[in-house]
């Protein structure tokens, strides 16, 4: 039964967000909310989820009023203190906290839930199970936000947390000179072969205490969200909580709540038009089941 959500403006020691809570439920399971690479916060989303029965934070870590307009040095400590915000609302259940993002935020999710053990449910859609480099769109074009050098994404006590660099090869440079669609995919290197260096950018996604949903695209033009998130498929390969992960064939846009049908596969960037990969009928379909698959997954491992 969809509910009617509440919503309250939440800005507090520097934090961007938005806090939608469900009627009619006291109290009800958290979930922390986080967008991707385009920044901003995502109300919608959570006005969305919360009618489904939860109460939901979504928080704005770039991209808005108030906070930093690129990905650059976001320290883990804002997360936590949005959890901290979550936790302490009355008509949330603490006891057990989800998390859920897309893209950047779905590599967001995993690095939070892994340093902070107050997740129980953990949500990554089209994510990463390695470190990415950061986005400084101060920097204008794309090819110069590429780098290098490129910017950290992320910071845990006050330093920066090791990452995998951007690759600019020359499918990439000549995409942009001719004005063609960019596959930002290309910027992205492979996870890496050799073990230390692997070790070294990826997620410690064993720590996180509880179940872990996957979600990635087969067709991913904006970065290689299945190679990405296989990472923590390995490292949780003896996890004691279940851990599921379902690869759609589609692209990369399938974050979010289902709405309108796309139309097309491409999308607006800093001067060049990103091509994500997929067909507008196959990220569709594929969009409405990765909902419905985040919405089982909380309704079934978060507590009422």
């Amino acid at each position: 039964m969809r509910r009617t959500v509440e919503t309250t403006r939440v800005k507090k020691d520097g934090m961007v967000g938005v806090l939608c809570t469900p009627d009619g439920i006291a109290p009800a399971p958290g979930i922390l909310l986080l967008g991707g690479s385009e920044g901003g916060l995502h109300e919608r989303d959570a006005q969305v989820l919360a009618a489904e029965g939860f109460t939901v934070l979504a928080l704005a870590y770039f991209g808005a009023p108030g906070r930093p307009s690129g990905l650059v040095d976001i320290p883990l400590e804002y997360f936590f203190g949005a959890l901290d915000v979550l936790a302490e609302q009355p008509r949330t259940n603490s006891d057990r906290l989800g998390i859920t993002g897309g893209s950047r935020g779905g590599e967001a999710a995993l690095l939070v839930a892994a340093h902070d053990e107050r997740i129980a449910a953990v949500v990554s859609v089209v994510g990463s199970g390695v470190v990415t480099a950061g986005i400084d769109f101060e920097r204008g074009a794309l090819l110069d936000i590429l780098g290098p050098p490129t910017p950290n994404s992320w910071t845990f006590r006050g330093k920066p947390i090791p990452h995998l660099d951007y690759v600019v090869g020359d499918v990439l440079r000549e995409q942009v000179a001719r004005h063609r669609p960019v596959r930002l995919a290309d910027a992205f290197p492979p996870p890496p072969a050799d073990p230390d260096e692997l070790e070294r950018v990826s997620i410690g996604v064993e720590s996180i205490r509880g179940p872990v949903l996957l979600l990635s695209a087969d067709d991913d033009g904006s970065w290689p969200s299945t190679p990405y998130t296989q990472v923590a498929v390995d490292r949780l390969s003896n996890h004691p909580y279940l851990v599921e992960h379902r690869i759609f064939e589609c692209g990369h846009t399938i974050a979010g709540p289902p709405g309108t049908s796309f139309t097309t596969t491409r999308s607006p960037g800093p001067g060049v038009t990103f091509e994500m990969g997929g067909t507008p009928a196959a990220n569709t379909a594929a969009r409405a089941e990765a909902w419905q698959a985040t919405v089982d997954f909380f309704a079934d491992h978060l507590p009422d």
